[in-house]
């Protein structure tokens, strides 16, 4: 449950540094309706399109950054555990604490026994 809270701070200090905005769709109805010709119509979808661009770009580098942080962690976390096993008959998780993996895909398997996984 703490390395799901450590995972979730990062996460959160993560979109802290970098806001990725989303960027709004264009509305043909909404600007015909205010009074915009073809021409401001083209123009604004154009901007939309350049600001996708810079969104998409910003996303995939919050996620490379997210990943080496997430890769770090887990290493740190195994680490942890080689340097500070659990002594048998010492209760101090309830089950014994599994080992961190971060697949090629970004995906981070924190619990091996998952029904999804199996």
């Amino acid at each position: 449950m703490s390395v799901m809270l450590v995972l979730i701070g990062f996460a959160s200090i993560a979109s802290a540094q970098e806001s990725c905005l989303e960027p709004f769709r264009p509305d043909p109805e909404f600007l015909a309706d205010v009074g915009y010709d073809a021409q401001e119509m083209r123009g604004e979808f154009r901007i939309y399109f350049s600001e996708v661009e810079t969104y998409l770009n910003c996303l995939n580098r919050a996620s490379a950054r997210i990943r080496q942080e997430a890769t770090a962690a887990a290493q740190d976390y195994n680490r942890v555990l080689d340097q500070h096993p659990v002594a048998p008959g010492q209760v101090s998780e309830p089950e014994q604490a599994p080992r961190v993996e971060l697949s090629e895909s970004g995906t981070l398997f924190l619990d091996y026994d998952a029904q999804w996984l199996q």
